[in-house]
């Protein structure tokens, strides 16, 4: 909308101040029914009042249709010249826009088209726009850069994204009431924290004035989770944001969403049975199937979200889709992968992180379309997990790939405190050599391992990325409400 426009609606809004009319009064004076009750059980000849935008004006002489959207969910209006006066007919075509919310009261009819219609006998203006919509209601804005800027105007505009949000908010609803039904109980743990860890990550730092201490977001719920497990607390879950400070692409944003959930007297094979459990209930009760389609390379592909899900030991996987039998290969051999497929390691050659990236980069994205659970990972590459009880060059893990997507991650939890303490100095010395994603030495978490944590699993699950699989959609970009994006020159300028 040009600033000429915005000028001349500034214009209207002074004028009916100076009317003694309020554009922007407190309360609607007609209770409004909310429009989603009234067209899924509508009572032709009733009189209701309704209350929304304005997003559609359709002149025709003494007849005026109008299509208010409340709630997301659209009824049409018909103001008659010959029912509400020459008066109130008048000063709507002055002073009414697209945009403006209003308070409508009428009878409800049928068009001779058959569109169930509010004939209104009274109005109320409840907020004047000082700027139109972008788009007709209904279509979609085409510039991402303002679709995820102005998420506002992508939701008031276009239906098919408000429900991929619609979609997100009851798989968040979902997985509380799933994980309550199996007797967790829901916490809160700090998001400020004096040592960062739980996961291989750069973290955000910040400094806390009133105690004159850096201090980071946190990268993971895990480590005050599992303290949890320490005081007695058999069952725990939290979902919460996240903050890394990393890549920006389709897959990763530096502030996400994750549900973690711990477990006493659990494993990996047990927390593998909860996520199977968790994933397919949750699809079930928010789009009522587990068949979903997703695109990939082009074309959308069927994916059976039921259990149970396929089981493959992650050597076993580069060994099937790759051709690679790492247990065969030197650490010469491994090395050469990782030149050959541009793969870095931060820190130094460690084998197992080797091996895990090597997994990442040709087999996971491309070979893990089913949900699969791929387990038993390199030791030296879970520095927060339990040995394998059976190999202890493994450790046990597991990270779940649905359509190609790393989507979860879960162990059989270290609670050696002796063993927890060696591997953190390992972390600290891969530190000091340059690898800025390795854990900091998290010595109050291991004196709280000192005081006992029972046998336990633990869980933690993607939310954005769940959603991606729920409504098809390739970008993270698309089920986060206001991603983070790189300031706006135009932002920019204002400010200064």
């Amino acid at each position: 909308m040009s600033n000429i426009e915005v000028s001349q609606r500034k214009a209207i809004r002074e004028e009916l101040i100076k009317s003694g009319i309020n554009p922007y009064p407190h309360t609607p004076k007609y209770i409004p029914t909310p429009v989603k009750e009234i067209t899924s059980n509508p009572q032709v000849g009733s009189l209701v009042a309704i209350a929304g935008r304005i997003v559609s004006i359709r002149r025709h002489g003494k007849l005026v249709f109008i299509d208010v959207v409340d709630d997301g969910h659209r009824i049409q209006c018909m103001l008659n010249k010959a029912v509400v006066g020459d008066e109130k007919f008048e000063w709507f075509m002055k002073y009414i826009d697209l945009g403006d919310f209003i308070n409508a009261f009428g009878e409800l009819f049928y068009t001779k088209k058959g569109e169930l219609t509010l004939n209104i006998k009274d109005y109320q203006l409840l907020a004047k726009a000082l700027r139109s919509p972008p788009v007709k209601w209904g279509h979609k804005l085409l510039d991402p850069e303002v679709r995820y800027r102005k998420r506002y105007l992508d939701l008031m505009m276009t239906p098919d994204v408000r429900k991929i949000f619609e979609i997100r908010f009851r798989t968040i609803q979902e997985i509380r009431k799933f994980m309550w039904e199996r007797g967790y109980i829901e916490v809160e743990t700090p998001v400020l924290q004096p040592v960062y860890g739980g996961a291989a990550a750069r973290p955000f730092k910040t400094h806390v004035w009133a105690l004159g201490e850096e201090w980071y977001l946190r990268i993971s719920l895990e480590l005050y989770l599992k303290r949890l497990i320490v005081a007695g607390f058999n069952k725990v879950f939290e979902i919460g944001k996240n903050f890394r400070n990393e890549d920006i692409d389709v897959l990763h944003n530096p502030e996400f969403t994750m549900m973690e959930s711990y477990e006493a007297y659990a494993d990996y094979n047990s927390i593998m049975r909860l996520t199977e459990d968790l994933i397919s209930t949750v699809a079930t009760r928010v789009l009522g199937t587990t068949k979903v389609e997703y695109p990939i390379n082009g074309e959308k592909v069927k994916i059976d979200l039921s259990p149970p899900y396929k089981r493959i030991r992650l050597a076993d996987g580069l060994r099937e889709f790759a051709g690679i039998n790492i247990d065969e290969l030197s650490d010469d051999d491994v090395k050469e992968l990782l030149r050959q497929h541009k793969i870095t390691l931060s820190g130094g050659y460690d084998r197992g992180r080797a091996i895990v990236k090597i997994f990442d980069r040709l087999v996971g994205r491309e070979h893990l379309i089913q949900p699969t659970f791929v387990i038993d990972f390199p030791a030296s590459s879970s520095p927060l997990t339990k040995p394998h009880r059976q190999d202890p060059r493994y450790a046990e893990r597991f990270e779940l790939y649905i359509a190609g997507i790393e989507l979860a991650n879960a162990y059989t939890e270290l609670n050696d405190p002796v063993l927890q303490e060696e591997y953190f100095r390992r972390e600290e010395e891969r530190r000091k050599a340059g690898d800025l994603e390795a854990h900091p030495y998290d010595w109050d978490f291991v004196e709280a391992l000192e005081y006992g944590m029972p046998p336990t699993g633990g869980l933690g699950v993607g939310i954005d990325r769940l959603v991606l699989i729920f409504t098809g959609t390739t970008s993270i970009k698309e089920v986060i409400l206001f991603p983070m994006l790189k300031k706006s020159e135009v932002a920019s300028s204002k400010k200064e």
